[in-house]
């Protein structure tokens, strides 16, 4: 089973120079926790991702304003990506290798096609590979800022 299997496709995503709020209300409306941040709408390419955590901890733990924009509490460095034809266990292997929920989907022109969860592969690998999917889940509680 590949990436492509298991993704949502099209997933909402949103630009580094869009207000914060604007991704807050993206994340309420679509029921998600992470955004790719893309450089505009017309090439898509991954510049960082924005999860509700970076919202909480880097925006408004410290007082920032919700106009701020979305490259300022974005992750930019050290992204966790996948290929569309990526073997879901790679996928599950990065997941847990680098503490991630989720990960973005790329084509091979570089191109945002899609979003791996956990519950993604929780619902699709779980009933044959319990202990892996909850490897992830439970590796994936380690906050990004506090890992070694």
């Amino acid at each position: 089973m590949k990436a492509r299997d298991v993704m949502t496709a099209h997933p909402s995503v949103i630009t580094p120079d869009e207000p914060i709020h604007r991704a807050a209300e993206l994340m309420r409306d679509r029921r998600v926790g992470m955004l790719p941040v893309i450089d505009n709408l017309q090439s898509r390419r991954l510049q960082g991702v924005l999860t509700d955590r970076d919202i909480v901890v880097r925006c408004v733990a410290t007082g920032r304003g919700m106009d701020a924009a979305v490259r300022e509490h974005m992750t930019a460095r050290h992204l966790t990506t996948v290929r569309l034809d990526e073997e879901v266990h790679d996928v599950a292997h990065k997941m847990r290798r680098d503490h991630v929920r989720r990960i973005p989907v790329l084509s091979d022109d570089n191109r945002v096609v899609g979003v791996v969860a956990v519950v993604d592969l929780a619902t699709r690998l779980r009933p044959a590979e319990p202990t892996l999917v909850e490897g992830i889940e439970r590796d994936a509680e380690v906050p990004a800022d506090v890992r070694a």
